[in-house]
Order: C-alpha cells, then structure tokens, then sequence
C-alpha cells in the first residue's frame, strides 16, 4: 500500500497532498512475554494515521502512526493478566536533505506480580533510529536506541 502511494506521489505534477488516511478497529492481538516466554492474546483497538504530501519543489513527506490500547491480554499458560500498549511510527522527508525517524515501543505490563521471577516480568521494549543526510546523500546524523534492559 505504501509502495502505491509513493508512486502516485511521485507521478504526480506540482503541489498534491493525499487526504489522510485515520481508521479505529477492533484488533486481536498474539505475542510472546520476552521476560516470562509466555505467550499472551487479547483484542485492543488500533488506532491508524496515514499521512502523505508532495510540494511543489518535488519534497515529498509521509507520516505513519499505529497505536494499540485497551488491550488486556491472558498468558496462555498462566492466565495472568496482562495490560499491553504497542505503537509504532514512522516519518521522512526526502527532497534534497533527507531524513527519516522511525519508533517501535511495546509494553506488557502483567499484573500481580508475585515476586518468583526475579528479574522482572514486566516486558518493556523500544526500537529507535533517525537517519539525516544532506543535498549530496551524505550521512550527517545516525542514531539507533534499544532498551537494554526490557525485563522490569
């Protein structure tokens, strides 16, 4: 879908900006605890935002945002509960100096912790980069950030 906006980004003449794209709905949810290695499922709502832009000046602009809340999820093997918050994002500018900045966060929370897993049975994970380049393609900025203790 991405991949077909880009396109028609691209064939278009002069200034277009496609309308955003936003939709809510119901989504069931599998994933696995990284600190327990239970699985856990549930159903949340996913809130999704698509935005697109070219200018006149050939800069195109994308913006992506995905966000799961109100999930409450089950281990599969426990039955504990668990409270589960998962966004993602994505956004760029390519015209000239270039740049792009995407976020991964996911955070399961299990709820009445009981002290046996010593290390923590809450799951909080983050996945960052940024990437900036000048007129001549250049790298001028790179960042990658990762939690490196997910297990809470």
């Amino acid at each position: 879908m991405l991949a077909v906006a880009g396109a028609a980004l691209v064939a278009a003449t002069g200034a277009a900006a496609g309308p955003a794209v936003s939709e809510t709905t119901v989504f069931p949810f599998a994933s696995v605890n990284g600190c327990t290695g239970e699985g856990i499922t549930g159903t949340g709502t996913l809130h999704f935002l698509l935005g697109e832009n070219l200018s006149a000046s050939g800069t195109i602009q994308h913006h992506l945002e995905s966000r799961l809340d109100g999930l409450q999820a089950v281990g599969t093997l426990s039955g504990k509960k668990y409270i589960v918050q998962d966004t993602f994002s994505d956004e760029f500018v390519f015209g000239g100096a270039d740049e792009e900045t995407f976020n991964v966060t996911a955070h399961y929370v299990r709820v009445g912790e009981d002290g046996t897993l010593v290390l923590g049975d809450d799951f909080y994970e983050y996945f960052r980069t940024h990437i900036t380049t000048n007129n001549a393609g250049v790298v001028t900025a790179f960042r990658v950030d990762v939690n490196p203790m997910p297990c809470q």
